[in-house]
């Protein structure tokens, strides 16, 4: 992309999470010349508007339209399949990035894509359905999310979790952006919410790969390290295929 405007970062989280997520990772991408815009989905004490996967792609979609382009997008996790419907057809969109997330092809979910499905320790350890919302204890999201964390940022970020509707991870994607848009795959090699396994078979359908030897939330444990690979992937285009 020499000679031309490096593209705004837009920085999408997973299930469970905010926008909050990505604040570690915000000052050395920020150092490192690159641009960001950390989105919030709607959701309980999160964004207004529909909890489910159309109203997460819906919400993502309007975003991404009122931003100024050249566009990377950044998808964490869940963010993953929201960006991979949510990208099609923006012409302003010039590279994805996939973190530890689901890269879906048309038509299947992400319950679908985590195979096999990670098995907890101890059934303590995974979330929990009330209602119409999936809950993650704090004992859960430490063995899922945040294994390689110091304990008290783990505890920090476990406080900030909100409820998940169950029409996120189980809806299909419609569309496959990754199709026509060149996207970079960093597999979490020590993740226990979104197996190695799956993650590396998604992998397979991106453009260039890279893993790092973390688990689940490297913004949160890796920070400098993640900005590092996060600066280069924003960057290619697909003339660098």
């Amino acid at each position: 992309m020499a000679g031309s405007e490096p593209p705004t970062l837009v920085l999408v989280h997973g299930a469970w999470h905010g926008a909050w997520a990505w604040d570690p990772v915000v000052p050395p991408l920020n150092a490192a010349g690159v641009r960001t815009h950390a989105v919030r989905l709607p959701g309980v004490n999160r964004a207004p508007g529909r909890h489910d996967l159309r109203g997460h792609v819906e919400f993502l979609r309007a975003e991404l339209a009122r931003l100024p382009g050249p566009l990377a997008l950044c998808a964490h996790s869940y963010g993953g399949a929201v960006t991979t419907e949510a990208a099609d057809g923006n012409a302003a969109v010039t590279t994805l990035i996939y973190l530890s997330a689901f890269l879906l092809e048309m038509g299947e979910s992400c319950v679908d894509a985590n195979q096999p499905a990670p098995v907890p320790p101890d059934p303590s350890l995974a979330p929990v359905a009330e209602g119409d919302y999936l809950h993650v204890p704090e004992a859960a999201a430490h063995h899922m999310f945040y294994g390689d964390c110091p304990a008290e940022e783990a505890k920090a970020a476990a406080a900030r979790l909100t409820p998940e509707h169950v029409g996120t991870v189980g809806a299909p994607v419609t569309r496959a952006a990754w199709h026509a848009i060149p996207s970079t795959y960093i597999v979490c090699a020590r993740d226990q919410a979104l197996t190695p396994e799956a993650q590396r078979r998604m992998a397979r359908r991106a453009t260039w790969r890279a893993e790092m030897d973390t688990a689940h939330s490297p913004m949160l444990s890796r920070p400098h390290k993640l900005a590092t690979l996060l600066a280069e992937a924003a960057r290619r285009t697909e003339r660098d295929a």
